[in-house]
């Protein structure tokens, strides 16, 4: 694609973004927010080990939950988001995978917390860790994931109802703790709901001021009349096409055009004849310029410009003269009314884009205006023998 098609389509690009924004944002949330947990399961359970005599009593086994938490979180690190260019396919393939690492990490730690009740029995400075700790994750999770509230759901009650199971179970004296632990995880539920919310409110939000940047960004490029580029979009999009065609050492094109005695249709049908008439002429513009590097703007009044890349001047006349016939075959309705119109053109090219555009754009506007003095209705190519136009 060239330069000045890119450019004619970053606007049209960040509108089309605007409906995969939510989708992108939450993936980047999910994994950002997630990094830190598997840390915080690492010291939760080093913080285990330094309360209890567990280790001299298992030796190493202790060790390999704390392996298994440091791997987890290094997957979890390593599973990178896609680029925000990837297809919604493969931002919803990612976060499968991805709830897979973390379910695996809470169910993880659920069963620590189940182990050490059933080994304690009773309340003391380990079950006290570990519960702690489950609560704490468990308030984590309702925040951090927000953004996918039933897979929050089920990370969560992976985080507690191992430990809830064994804490309740008979002969061991953990029940109040594991009923503290069970109405404490309803809580949490109903805080995952308005969090869910929330964040759902903020992305909305988001999306409604990049969905207003974008119009009136639209506006700002876009001649209202016509619906075609207004002049300010042509002297970007123009000196980009320019510095594409001398890089590529490509040809590059320009017409210049205007609507002749354009002034009698205002005085006969009214500016709202005259503005119909622009319409239509911009409708024969688009439909003869079709090309997705090809690109129509309206300088003012009846002027209209249209960049060529890669076209000769050769090339540019035949298409201009295909385009004056199309038009003068084309009369345009105006209440009622069929008025035949003409338009007078002037083609200027840059050869493999060694030329100085500000030349070419005065090169095309001298040859309108020769169209114009030869009779009009006609198209004129540039040769050194113009004059420059009269002011």
């Amino acid at each position: 694609m060239t330069a000045l098609a890119a450019h004619d389509l970053e606007v049209q690009l960040e509108a089309s973004q605007l409906d995969s924004y939510p989708l992108r944002r939450r993936s980047h949330d999910f994994y950002a927010r997630g990094l830190i947990g598997p840390v915080f399961y690492f010291v939760a359970y080093l913080l285990l080990l330094s309360v209890s005599d567990f280790f001299a009593r298992a030796s190493w086994w202790v060790a390999l939950p704390a392996v298994l938490f440091a791997g987890l979180g290094w997957a979890r690190y390593q599973h990178r988001v896609p680029a925000a260019g990837a297809t919604k396919e493969q931002f919803e393939k990612w976060g499968r995978r991805h709830w897979v690492l973390v379910h695996a990490n809470s169910f993880a730690w659920g069963v620590v917390p189940a182990v050490v009740g059933w080994l304690e029995g009773k309340p003391d400075s380990a079950v006290l860790v570990v519960s702690l700790s489950t609560m704490a994750f468990c308030t984590a999770a309702s925040q951090a994931f927000a953004m996918h509230p039933g897979q929050a759901r089920l990370s969560m009650l992976a985080l507690i109802i191992p430990g809830v199971a064994v804490f309740m179970a008979p002969g061991l004296d953990l029940r109040p703790t594991g009923v503290t632990l069970f109405f404490y995880s309803f809580y949490l539920l109903a805080n995952l709901r308005r969090s869910s919310q929330e964040y759902t409110r903020q992305v909305d939000t988001e999306v409604e001021l990049m969905r207003s940047r974008t119009e009136v960004t639209v506006l700002s490029l876009t001649d209202p009349l016509t619906g075609v580029a207004n002049r300010r979009h042509y002297e970007v999009a123009w000196d980009r096409a320019a510095a594409a065609a001398q890089r590529q050492r490509q040809p590059l094109a320009l017409l210049m055009l205007d609507l002749d005695h354009f002034k009698k249709v205002n005085d006969e049908y009214g500016h709202l004849g005259g503005d119909a008439c622009l319409r239509h002429f911009s409708d024969v513009l688009r439909a003869h310029f079709r090309r997705d590097s090809d690109f129509i703007a309206r300088l003012g009044g009846e002027e209209f410009v249209v960049v060529l890349p890669d076209t000769t001047q050769a090339r540019a006349v035949e298409l201009s003269e295909q385009l004056r016939l199309a038009f003068a075959a084309s009369p345009c309705p105006i209440d009622g009314a069929v008025v035949a119109l003409t338009v007078s053109i002037g083609v200027a090219a840059v050869d493999e884009g060694m030329g100085d555009p500000t030349v070419t754009f005065r090169h095309a506007d001298a040859a309108c205006y020769a169209a114009k003095e030869a009779g009009r209705n006609r198209v004129v190519a540039w040769t050194p023998t113009l004059e420059p136009r009269r002011s």
